[in-house]
């Protein structure tokens, strides 16, 4: 079960029934936020992306809900982060003059619900960004999930020498 959030849409209406006029062509871009270093070069590589592509932009920030609380838990420390990274990746988008959609989403597991997504809204692509970690014991199944079994290509950023900062 997948519980979003909220939506915030940026750009005008001008801006957004020229990338929407194009989007069946090419698809849409996913960009799964997380809060780690890497964020920023997400966006921007999707905004770039974007302007080539004339598609939208989809900002996702994944909140994963312990089993232990009911899914539509108000969470209020998660979703001021989540409203934080999410404002910082659209000014991005807008200053690359893209037309973004950004949304938190409550889940249980984040890779199951990156993969409905995907099949449920038909993206083109997934941009995911990988902290590298010293202690291997320490990476989720996120990344090897969705490369398994997204519908879509996955294209996964790793950043070596970074340790978790913030967006810009």
């Amino acid at each position: 079960m997948i519980l979003h959030v909220g939506h915030t849409k940026a750009k005008d209406e001008e801006g957004t029934r020229k990338t929407v006029s194009h989007q069946a062509a090419t698809g849409d871009i996913a960009v799964i936020l997380d809060g780690k270093s890497l964020d920023g070069e997400l966006v921007r590589l999707a905004s770039l992306l974007a302007s080539h592509g004339r598609c939208n932009i989809h900002l996702i920030h994944f909140i994963e809900v312990p089993r232990t609380l009911p899914l539509r838990a108000g969470l209020p420390e998660e979703n001021e982060k989540a409203d934080k990274l999410l404002a910082e990746a659209l000014a991005i988008t807008g200053r690359a003059g893209c037309h973004a959609v950004a949304e938190v989403v409550q889940v249980r597991d984040v890779a199951l619900a990156v993969i409905e997504e995907a099949r449920d809204r038909q993206w083109a692509l997934i941009l995911l960004g990988e902290v590298h970690h010293r202690d291997h014991a320490e990476r989720d199944t996120l990344i090897p999930s969705v490369l398994a079994h997204a519908p879509c290509r996955v294209w996964v950023i790793q950043d070596p020498a970074a340790q978790g900062a913030a967006l810009v």
